[in-house]
């Protein structure tokens, strides 16, 4: 799978906890990993530098569109990912609003949240 492809996936339905877990069985798949030799931390890596790139990706070119804001409102609740938060919080219209702006600042804080708003 590749950034578009997953961009896609998203815009038609599917969840970043999906595309993750494809993404990862795609990269166990192509190295040739036998069941027994996949940890937790197999691709983990690989995996979450995938998800922050699909998220600030979602969130530049498809601001304000209510399938990205779900998928990433979804997202943001597995993750610690700023980009993910970021791409949320700098581009869509959510319920909730500044509860997750308040929440996200205590992940994040300093100067890298001061352009959330609240309301």
């Amino acid at each position: 799978m590749d950034l578009p492809q997953a961009v896609k996936d998203v815009l038609l339905g599917a969840s970043m906890r999906q595309i993750s877990v494809e993404y990862r069985q795609e990269l166990i798949d192509d190295f040739g990993f036998r069941p027994e030799e996949v940890r937790p931390e197999t691709f983990r890596e690989e995996v979450t530098s995938f998800m922050r790139r699909l998220a600030r990706e979602l969130g530049e070119r498809h601001v304000g569109d209510p399938r990205v804001a779900q998928a990433l409102l979804d997202w943001i609740m597995e993750c610690e990912h700023y980009e993910a938060w970021d791409a949320l919080l700098s581009g869509f219209a959510i319920e909730g609003r500044d509860r997750h702006v308040k929440r996200g600042r205590i992940l994040f804080p300093g100067p890298l949240t001061a352009h959330w708003t609240e309301s």
